[in-house]
């Protein structure tokens, strides 16, 4: 029987169809969002059980205030040179350097970099410290290559020389062993000089007289 031929009484106890749109339309906005305060939930329970990463950087600490200038420029142009910046992540935002140093302080793997959990902790750090603290946890904590741990062991290792002597050139060669990509270590060390000129970090003419320093490490 269509709606034509149901009686009169029948007929008008249907809603119209425009109603019956807006009805559905209305249940499915309550169950999503329902739904999104479940997710919001189940997010806040899972931030809370990741605890704020411990310094690991030591008590030697190199600080970047103590460098020469430009110096601590030349990690971050080899790294993150959006590291001052306010991070375009929706979720958890953070740094490059800080999630790098959140793997070390979290004892995880770096498999781990992207993972939820560093993103978690390292959303914390940026909560808990400065920006000029957490550059200096990482200059205490990164990787440069042959083993050295920490600015202190590469400068002495590809220079014998303690921190606060090396220069803008030297430092730059110290940087370019951060960088993830492999490749020709001249090229990088010619990146991130490039990207300090970019970010006027570094004069034009003063880049153009760096000649590319002499390590111990050939």
């Amino acid at each position: 029987m269509t709606l034509v031929e149901l009686p009169k009484s029948a007929a008008a106890a249907m809603p119209p169809p425009r109603r019956r749109l807006l009805r559905r339309l209305a249940g499915t906005a309550v169950a999503l969002g329902l739904l999104a305060g479940v997710a919001f939930g189940l997010a806040e329970y899972y931030y809370t059980t990741v605890p704020i990463p411990r310094d690991k950087s030591g008590m030697a600490q190199v600080r970047a205030e103590n460098l020469r200038p430009g110096v601590a420029d030349t990690i971050v142009a080899a790294v993150d040179p959006d590291f001052y910046r306010q991070s375009n992540e929706l979720i958890w935002p953070s740094s490059e350097i800080t999630k790098r140093y959140a793997v070390v302080a979290m004892g995880v793997s770096w498999d781990d970099l992207d993972s939820w959990r560093v993103r978690v902790g390292a959303h914390k750090l940026e909560g808990w410290y400065t920006k000029a603290q957490l550059l200096d946890f990482y200059l205490n904590t990164a990787h440069y290559g042959e083993g050295a741990i920490g600015l202190g062991q590469a400068s002495m290792l590809y220079f014998e020389k303690h921190p606060r002597d090396l220069t803008v050139a030297e430092a730059a060669l110290l940087a370019a062993h951060l960088d993830t990509a492999p490749g020709d270590v001249r090229a990088a060390w010619n990146r991130v000089l490039d990207t300090m000129v970019e970010r006027g970090w570094l004069d034009a003419a003063e880049r153009a007289g760096l000649a590319f320093p002499t390590s111990n490490r050939g």
